[in-house]
């Protein structure tokens, strides 16, 4: 009996539970590895399930919208005195 491994179907539905993003390199790497086989970063547990993408973009739009109320707020002191 020859063992073809999981099909094409089998991992696009376990994938998601089961892969995450190397915090180093972003690259998608299965949950129970414990090297990054891209990058050689050792993983220790630290994967990250949320694409490295749109934690840049959801950092940068919290620092910007950081900026925004600290300028209005001087902008409303600078007003008052």
């Amino acid at each position: 009996m020859h063992d073809e491994g999981p099909s094409h179907e089998d991992i696009e539905r376990f994938s998601d539970q089961e892969t995450g993003f190397c915090p180093k390199c972003g690259n998608e790497i299965w949950d129970d590895v414990s090297k990054c086989p891209s990058c050689g970063i050792w993983l220790q547990g630290n994967t990250s399930h949320r694409d490295p993408i749109s934690s840049e973009f959801r950092k940068k739009m919290i620092g910007f919208i950081i900026a925004i109320t600290f300028a209005a707020f001087i902008l409303s002191a600078i007003r008052y005195f």
